[in-house]
């Protein structure tokens, strides 16, 4: 995952997946609320470490970390992950 753009597609993309049947009124808020929850702090730092991973940032003994203070670890990499810096 090398490649910002596919990397912000399947990061931030899968947003839509919950968020366009909530704004539609298929499910509820607390559905939404749950789909947010789970793509916050499950999704979201499995795909950072992968990304984190190929760009070398870390080792892969660290998957732990990317839980680690409730996912805030993964702001130390911000700019990797948002800009491929």
């Amino acid at each position: 995952m090398k490649n910002l753009l596919v990397y912000h597609l399947v990061a931030n993309g899968s947003t839509v997946i919950y968020l366009y049947p909530w704004l539609e009124g298929w499910i509820s808020t607390p559905v939404f609320a749950l789909f947010a929850f789970v793509h916050t702090f499950i999704l979201h730092p499995i795909v950072d470490y992968y990304r984190l991973v190929e760009l070398g940032k870390i080792g892969k003994g660290d998957f732990g970390k990317m839980w680690k203070w409730g996912t805030l670890y993964r702001l130390k990499y911000y700019s990797s992950l948002t800009f491929g810096v």
